[in-house]
């Protein structure tokens, strides 16, 4: 991976909320979670994870 993309990439994460998704997906595997079952396992709003 170029460097510049991996900045990029990484830079995307550099947000509380989003490492934290990040991690819970990672946790989660292939399946995966809905923004629902993710808002209440991190204790933020649905309509905040739902894009």
């Amino acid at each position: 991976m170029e460097e510049q993309n991996v900045i990029r990439s990484l830079s995307a994460l550099a947000q509380e909320i989003r490492l934290r998704v990040f991690r819970a997906l990672v946790v989660a595997g292939p399946d995966g979670m809905t923004p629902g079952a993710l808002g209440e396992a991190l204790g933020v709003a649905p309509t905040t994870l739902s894009f």
